[in-house]
């Protein structure tokens, strides 16, 4: 008989454990998921998913070590998410568990009408340094304010920069809408934005940088660390750790990342899935 699935609070007594409690990257998602409405939390008393509806079908999956070869946890994960109607989930995983973990998924898709479409794997950093040298003053990084012309202007012309290197065609609109809703700082120059950073969710112990990204004509000039220096002041200003994640295969961010103060805390194992043809 399959273990049930129930759902629990942030403050529930397995992430008591040292296994939980050790992970960073667990309990940043634990405490925006507890801060959120529309954040779900889920477990077996082992294992737990967290459910992001905000984001469609995007679901974490953070479990012991000892589900590495259990072939019949795999299935009530399976059977839960589409017990859960999760069509095309995204899942991460921690990377620990992922190399058996994705074979046995893709066999228990068989009988879940899931397929792997695509994997991949994402390092997981933690700011573990103290202040670092401050980064330019204010006239050269800026706030975006989304009702400020000048600014949307700005970004527009950035991510249409880099629209090949994003593969961003028919949805260019619409992702320069979504970065003008973010918390986006920008450096600019003689009137144009060089590079940006961009924050994500807030919890009460870590702020997460969703991306730094840099104009490829101006990478290599010491911009992308002079946005690293200026943001996790700013986050640690606030009394917090910032928090990120990046491709293990872009090298430059990696070495970008690690230079700046951050330290490999763990990687992720993103499987996307699509449907079945059954």
């Amino acid at each position: 008989m399959a273990t049930i699935f129930e759902k629990i609070s942030g403050d529930d007594a397995i992430f008591s454990g040292s296994e939980y409690r050790n992970d960073a990257l667990l309990f940043n998602y634990i405490e925006s998921a507890r801060f959120a409405d529309d954040w779900d939390i889920y477990s077996d008393h082992k294992n737990a998913v967290i459910l992001l509806p905000h984001h469609g079908n995007r679901v974490w999956i953070w479990t012991s070590s000892a589900i590495k070869t259990d072939t019949a946890k795999l299935i009530d994960i399976c059977r839960f998410l589409r017990d859960s109607h999760i069509t095309k989930p995204e899942i991460y995983l921690k990377h620990e568990v992922s190399e058996n973990f994705s074979d046995l998924y893709a066999l228990a898709s068989l009988e879940y009408g899931y397929v792997v479409k695509d994997e991949l794997s994402l390092a997981a950093f933690v700011y573990d340094g103290g202040e670092i040298q401050e980064a330019p003053d204010g006239e050269t990084i800026i706030h975006i304010d989304k009702n400020n012309p000048e600014h949307v202007r700005l970004v527009t012309e950035f991510y249409r920069a880099c629209r090949e290197e994003f593969h961003w065609y028919e949805k260019f609109d619409r992702k320069v809408n979504e970065y003008l809703n973010t918390q986006l700082y920008a450096y600019v120059k003689d009137g144009k934005m060089l590079a940006n950073v961009v924050i994500g969710s807030h919890t009460d112990h870590y702020i997460r940088i969703k991306s730094v990204a840099v104009l490829a004509d101006h990478r290599r000039q010491g911009i992308g660390y002079e946005m690293c220096c200026f943001i996790i002041n700013r986050i640690i200003a606030c009394g917090k750790k910032p928090i990120l994640y990046t491709h293990i295969k872009n090298a430059a961010a990696m070495a970008l990342f690690k230079k700046s103060g951050f330290k490999l805390h763990d990687k992720i194992y993103l499987i996307k899935t699509d449907e079945t043809n059954a």
